[in-house]
């Protein structure tokens, strides 16, 4: 607790020989702070239950954010900080890489938030983080939809039936619905059929299950969406 109030004390002390006000000092991390609490919001928002996210990442929004603005804070005024600090992240590595081009988006965004409370354009930073929730929300209303109305399948049928795909293909026909047929397997008298199919409905999955299970009352029938799982 002691060492926190001199760091403070220290970082408060150093604001005010660079001509910042204390106050305005208090009130840019403060408002950091808050931002980092709602793009860490946002990440999980953004890419909701069905995709992988990054909790440390997520996590470490919060104290990104605050830290850079106060950075930014320290360095704006003196030239010999600023050339420091590009010296010493020079030296600076990701030990894990980013991979998704997404995240590396959320952490330049927080960079511009911190910026933007560092310089006092506080209403700038609210527009872009606004902005982004209103983005999020439709991007996730409109997927939503499309996920609940059409979406593409990967349909496998295993039966010990002597047919062919061509046979198969006739039955998504009479369904109206777009079958591609991409391979089959024979092993152990058991054929294995595999079908992409686009613009998949509630009532034509019920439909190809009930259809492929009457065609072959022993068969197997899986019906996968690849968008739709955990972890796509």
């Amino acid at each position: 607790m002691d060492q926190t109030s001199e760091m403070l004390q220290k970082m408060m002390t150093q604001a005010t020989e660079s001509g910042m006000d204390p106050l305005d000092f208090i009130l840019a991390l403060g408002l950091s702070v808050m931002f980092g609490l709602m793009l860490n919001q946002l990440y999980g928002l953004y890419f909701r239950d069905n995709e992988p996210q990054d909790g440390s990442l997520a996590r470490s929004l919060v104290l990104l954010t605050p830290s850079l603005t106060a950075t930014f804070l320290l360095v704006q005024s003196s030239l010999a900080l600023s050339l420091g600090l590009l010296g010493s992240l020079s030296f600076v590595r990701f030990r894990t890489p980013v991979k998704r081009a997404e995240d590396v988006s959320f952490i330049i965004i927080a960079v511009a938030v911190s910026i933007a409370c560092a310089v006092g354009t506080y209403l700038l930073a609210s527009a872009l983080v606004g902005i982004l929730f209103i983005y999020t929300l439709l991007r996730n209303a409109i997927d939503g939809r499309r996920a609940h109305t059409q979406r593409h399948a990967i349909i496998t049928f295993n039966t010990r039936r002597h047919t062919s795909s061509a046979e198969v293909q006739q039955l998504f026909e009479r369904l109206h619905v777009k079958g591609e047929f991409i391979s089959s397997r024979t092993y152990d008298g058991i054929t294995s059929y595999v079908f992409n199919a686009a613009k998949v409905t509630q009532d034509s999955h019920d439909a190809i299950t009930h259809e492929l299970t009457e065609f072959d009352k022993e068969a197997h029938v899986n019906v996968f969406y690849p968008s739709d799982r955990l972890g796509a």
